[in-house]
């Protein structure tokens, strides 16, 4: 400030070049120490830069550490969109099988599984099923077992004896016993702890404990292959041993080691991958149901196709409306118990289940890979290469992600790593832009003090908007003032006048900024806002009646307050007009404003004071009015002389908007528009008569309709005395 100071001195006095001269020179230093200073100023930013990458660094590395089960969630989520994508894609695709197998490849259901259902017509057509009478269970596995099944997995816990006829109890242990290959589902309470069925069906059947683990978003994602008790000895699990007995493999056959489940088949080793020593992470890749399934009612009553079944590992559980034990599954909601242990079946047998994913694996690639773009790309490369190789480098996380899972059945999280490159990269950016934005906003802080944020804005994207000029361009202007504020005021203090006003202010310019409005000034208790400029917008009449509607809305919600508070209630008229104006930057070489003029400008001031005439609330031109329609539902008023002016413009009342949610308000203001629409058509052929009937009837439902109560009481007039040949239905405006 003093440099432009003396300067402007020096101009005023030419005549003193010793000085001036020694001015320019002391100026001269000035630009230099500043550029000197700003110099180190800047290499002492970029040592913090670096401190903060290194800062940045840890906190990301700590963050997913800490939040860990968050991207487990995250990662989920995309591996389930995945195997959803993979069986959409084989089920719709009309292309080359050989190449949807090699991109995604599925193997088939087992054919060597069979679903025995316990469904709604079991239920219904075998009497003493659903009390859970065991002679029905100990014929169906009669039935079943003399077609030499290979393993009968039946999955129907069953607790204790039966209280009433234990001989039931004998004749399924019994049963079980003959069969010689039946595995017994046994309840699991907790890791440490689970309860047999009842003794003597133990003693006929191998029970093993049954648990499908749900993790954080209640999915079933895994399955526990042993169960270590209390004492620490290990047992296989229902599914374990029904995978034992259908290879045929001794007890010492099927080993854990590890995070390993190892089968010993035929000399050869089976590994299967677990996660905590125990669970089996299961590969939805096909259709939960996707298996031959025949209901019970058919295998208690014999009536089912015996050649089918010889050999197969056959499933018996519940699967009907009143089981309440279901499951949710990642890709086919809520499932039944044998579904999910013939999925089971159908990836051990297959070799099809998912590896765990490895949480080192996981953490350390997003650590390195944070490492590699914070510290060098981020560095060395320009904004757009970097932000190209960001979003390149995402992408083919994401695509590893699929790749991993559909062709090499392991589960590769990478939401860590994807989540801190775009931390990483939304941090680089605002740091590389701050600097060089700096100055900019701080032109633009000082700027907000004498205009709006849109107008500076504007003025920093075209500097040549600074100058002092103007230019012709269509735009709605919007006026609104207090009714009558004067006399509202008289008996408030002045400290209460201005709360009032403030709060009445803060409230409809939130509104007219939510609208992109342009704020052009108050003047006391009125209001002036420009729509259009100066950005442009197309809808901007549509703009400002939805602004005019919600500030009536808003002053309506305000009088309610202001009532219960025991202050004045105000109201406020709103005039609104779309024409061609003079827009820009208009004032002196110290100090002007970005503004609009013109006669288009006077008629929205006068719009508003109409009000008045009509007793109405928003006002518009035809002009508005035409724009808006789309949008807006409106109503001619009829034509106004406008104060001051020979001009004559047809005014419409702003109702409400088409789409408005209210439906009570819509019907509200259709029935106002309707009644008007028709008194005014009736005007047009001069029958008087028809008009009063209508709003007759209709102010009998709508007394509120105050435009239609004056209009009303001018058409009694004309019953009396008939206005001339020619008339019009034109409202005088005589003053201001």
């Amino acid at each position: 400030m003093e440099g432009y100071k003396a300067a402007w001195h020096d101009k005023k006095n030419p005549n003193q070049p010793f000085e001036q001269s020694s001015r320019i020179e002391s100026n001269q230093m000035q630009i230099q120490k500043k550029f000197h200073d700003n110099t180190t100023a800047r290499n002492r930013r970029q040592g913090r830069i670096a401190t903060d990458s290194i800062l940045l660094f840890c906190v990301s590395v700590a963050f997913i550490i800490i939040f860990s089960g968050f991207f487990a969630r995250l990662d989920n989520w995309l591996h389930d969109n995945w195997l959803d994508l993979r069986l959409k894609l084989r089920v719709r695709s009309s292309g080359s099988q050989s190449l949807m197998n090699a991109l995604f490849p599925v193997d088939e259901p087992s054919r060597d599984i069979v679903v025995v259902t316990i469904d709604d017509r079991s239920i219904l057509g075998i009497p003493g099923l659903f009390q859970g009478n065991r002679r029905i269970f100990a014929q169906a596995i009669k039935n079943l077992s003399a077609c030499k099944p290979r393993v009968i997995a039946l999955d129907v816990f069953f607790a204790a004896n039966s209280t009433e006829d234990q001989s039931q109890d004998t004749e399924l242990a019994k049963a079980v016993g003959e069969a010689g290959n039946v595995v017994l589902r046994a309840y699991r309470r907790d890791d440490r702890r689970m309860t047999l069925p009842y003794p003597e069906l133990s003693r006929s059947g191998t029970p093993a404990p049954s648990y499908f683990r749900s993790h954080r978003d209640e999915s079933i994602r895994s399955v526990s292959m042993k169960f270590t008790s209390e004492a620490g000895k290990t047992t296989p699990s229902f599914q374990t041993e029904v995978i034992r007995q259908f290879y045929g493999l001794k007890p010492g056959d099927v080993q854990f080691s590890d995070n390993k489940l190892i089968l010993e088949l035929k000399g050869q080793q089976i590994h299967l991958p677990l996660s905590g020593g125990e669970y089996l992470w299961l590969n939805y890749d096909n259709p939960t149901r996707a298996y031959q399934t025949i209901s019970f009612y058919e295998l208690y009553n014999n009536s089912f196709p015996h050649e089918g079944l010889k050999d197969k590992l056959v499933i018996i559980g519940y699967a009907n409306s009143m089981t309440e034990e279901k499951f949710f599954t990642p890709l086919g909601g809520n499932d039944f118990s044998p579904y999910l242990n013939a999925l089971v079946f159908r990836n051990l047998l297959n070799k099809s289940a998912l590896a765990p994913p490895d949480r080192m694996v996981t953490v350390g690639l997003a650590a390195i890979l944070l490492a590699v773009f914070l510290f060098i790309i981020f560095t060395y490369f320009n904004p757009v290469a970097f932000v190209i190789i960001s979003f390149v480098t995402i992408a083919g996380l994401i695509g590893c992600s699929l790749a991993s899972l559909t062709l090499y059945k392991t589960l590769l999280d990478v939401t860590p790593a994807v989540s801190l490159l775009l931390i990483a990269l939304s941090y680089t950016i605002g740091k590389k832009y701050y600097f060089e934005l700096s100055e900019k906003l701080r032109i633009k802080h000082a700027f907000q003090h004498y205009v709006t944020a849109s107008v500076v804005n504007e003025m920093l994207k075209d500097p040549s908007k600074l100058n002092l000029h103007g230019e012709e361009r269509i735009l709605t202007i919007f006026f609104s003032d207090i009714e009558g504020f004067t006399s509202l005021s008289e008996g408030m203090s002045p400290l209460d006048v201005v709360s009032l006003l403030n709060e009445y202010l803060s409230e409809m310019t939130e509104i007219i900024f939510k609208y992109d409005g342009l704020l052009d000034k108050y003047e006391g208790d009125a209001i002036m806002a420009v729509f259009g400029a100066p950005i442009d917008q197309k809808d901007h009449a549509i703009r400002a009646c939805r602004c005019a509607l919600e500030n009536q809305k808003a002053l309506a919600r305000l009088r309610e307050k202001w009532r219960k508070e025991g202050k004045p209630e105000i109201k406020a008229r709103i005039g609104i007009n779309t024409g061609v104006v003079v827009v820009g930057n208009m004032g002196s070489t110290m100090r002007f404003d970005y503004t609009v003029i013109g006669d288009n400008v006077n008629i929205a001031a006068r719009l508003e004071t109409a009000n008045k005439l009509f007793q109405s609330e928003v006002l518009v031109s035809e002009a508005t009015a035409t724009l808006a329609e789309s949008a807006i539902m409106s109503r001619r008023l009829g034509k106004l002389k406008v104060a001051g002016k020979d001009k004559q413009v047809y005014v419409y009342e702003v109702l409400a908007e088409q789409t408005d949610s209210d439906k009570v308000y819509l019907e509200k203001a259709v029935a106002c528009k309707t009644a008007y629409d028709l008194c005014q058509a009736a005007l047009d052929i001069r029958d008087f008569a028809e008009a009063e009937r209508l709003l007759a009837n209709h102010l009998a439902k709508h007394a509120y309709d105050n435009p239609a109560r004056i209009l009303h009481n001018r058409i009694k007039g004309f019953l009396i005395v008939p206005p001339p040949p020619g008339w019009e239905n034109i409202i005088t405006q005589e003053s201001k």
